[in-house]
């Protein structure tokens, strides 16, 4: 059986974008308490798929909300040339994203695992874009 760490780890690296560079840490610590205690015990724990993707579909779930708040508060303060720029670029992020992940999720050669590693991607994507919009526009 593989060890979630691991599944994790692959997901990440796999789908891991220049243009978001943000650290594993940096990942792992916007994980919610409930997610973290979710692996950490019943079914997530022992490695049954039913139990991760039940914990990384909660965290998604609450992930994206996180991420569409992010970029609302952005598209607010932005002029509106700046608005459609983003539009695009949020949109395009979401194809790539969506494309890297199952590109990393079919490296896995099917099975459960390659459930675990697509929601596990996009899961961390989500966050890394999230953090990216934390900042945006960037400092020059």
């Amino acid at each position: 059986m593989i060890k979630i760490w691991r599944i994790a780890a692959i997901a990440t690296i796999v789908a891991s974008s220049p243009v978001l560079a943000q650290t594993k840490a940096e990942v792992e610590a916007a994980y919610s308490p409930s997610f973290n205690h979710c692996m950490e015990s019943g079914d997530a724990a022992q490695g049954i798929t039913s139990g991760i993707m039940d914990c990384t579909g909660a965290e998604n779930t609450l992930q994206n909300a996180r991420l569409n708040q992010a970029y609302k508060t952005v598209m607010a303060r932005l002029p509106a040339r700046q608005q459609a720029a983003l539009r695009t670029s949020e949109r395009n992020w979401i194809k790539r994203r969506d494309e890297r992940c199952r590109e990393a999720a079919d490296e896995a050669g099917g099975g459960s695992a390659s459930g675990i590693i697509y929601s596990s991607c996009i899961l961390d994507e989500t966050i890394k874009r999230t953090i990216w919009l934390k900042d945006y526009p960037p400092k020059r």
